[in-house]
């Protein structure tokens, strides 16, 4: 009988940080409430891309850990009244699980600046 609870397999926050540095682009971790750890991407005027959930490291942030068979990315967005807004369904991605860890950065970093070189409508 094969036991069907496998262990998932966790990474430490690290690994993609410095996977994300091979792209040019720097990630960085914070704790998001109840001891969430999430990862926020940004460069000068663009839009924050957050990238998580994970299990935050109070001791060492890069130590905090993420799996991708929970891992989810997409704009960062936010109401007038400063309020987070749902993503829209064609802008969150999931990452597949077991997808290695530089097919990932890359992955994220090609969204990332597609989302941000892309013509939107702005709200007025």
């Amino acid at each position: 009988m094969t036991d069907c609870t496998e262990e998932l397999e966790w990474f430490p926050a690290r690994d993609l940080v410095d996977a994300m540095k091979a792209e040019g682009l720097e990630l960085h971790v914070e704790q998001t409430g109840g001891g969430t750890a999430t990862f926020f991407l940004q460069s000068e005027g663009s839009h924050t891309f957050t990238i998580g959930p994970g299990s935050f490291s109070w001791k060492n942030p890069l130590e905090s850990k993420f799996t991708t068979a929970e891992l989810y990315y997409g704009p960062d967005h936010y109401d007038d009244d400063g309020e987070p807004v749902e993503f829209p369904a064609d802008e969150e991605k999931t990452i597949t699980p077991g997808t290695p860890m530089a097919d990932i950065a890359q992955e994220i970093a090609a969204n990332f600046r597609r989302f941000n070189t892309r013509q939107t409508d702005s709200a007025t």
